[in-house]
């Protein structure tokens, strides 16, 4: 079963994405959120494998909700269903969606968006333009664990305090920071920095 956590800002339309899931018999609804109220919520509140973010506001709460979620649960897989016309979905992409799918879409692709991003893989709107997609930051290339290890050494995180952050041995830390930087083309936490800031990586 794949658990999805729903994060929505209009009651109505998380009631209509809640219904197409209780269709579905390998998708269920763990709970539904309201993005406001993702700051309130601890790590161990997050029971899914998945959420689903359609939000009416605009990208800039877009693009905070999945990097709160991300906060939360590293490892999250994220689809966003843009409920209304989104200016730059590359930001939302870049923040760590592994899901984009435009507004109009219907209820059997999104069904098939989520079932495929649970599984591992991305999905991304072919509607989108051939220069978004060219666009995207290279951090999209890391896993969970990289990514993770990646922000806190932009973050200025010692190899013990993160290791200790993340309840793992330092070589594991070395380990993983080592394959995000040859994933990267990189060679120091100085060109890291550097790419981080071009792409708006952990602001």
């Amino acid at each position: 079963m794949i658990r999805v956590l729903i994060v929505v800002d209009l009651p109505l339309l998380g009631s209509g994405l809640r219904s197409i899931l209780d269709r579905e018999p390998d998708l269920t609804a763990t709970a539904e959120i309201a993005p406001e109220r993702l700051n309130a919520l601890i790590p161990a509140q997050i029971d899914a494998d998945l959420a689903l973010c359609a939000l009416e506001r605009g990208d800039s709460d877009g693009v905070r909700a999945v990097r709160r979620l991300l906060q939360l649960r590293a490892n999250l897989r994220i689809v966003y269903f843009a409920a209304a016309d989104v200016a730059v979905p590359a930001a939302l992409l870049d923040a760590g969606v592994h899901g984009y799918l435009a507004r109009g879409c219907d209820a059997r692709t999104l069904v098939y968006a989520l079932r495929r991003v649970a599984g591992g893989h991305d999905h991304i709107d072919a509607s989108l333009p051939r220069s978004v997609l060219l666009g995207l930051s290279p951090f999209r290339r890391l896993s969970a664990r990289e990514r993770e290890v990646a922000l806190l050494t932009v973050q200025d995180y010692s190899t013990r305090g993160i290791a200790e952050l993340l309840g793992v041995d330092e070589s594991t830390v070395r380990t993983v920071r080592s394959r995000a930087y040859r994933k990267l083309g990189l060679r120091s936490a100085v060109g890291l920095s550097r790419l981080a800031d071009k792409h708006g990586f952990g602001q």
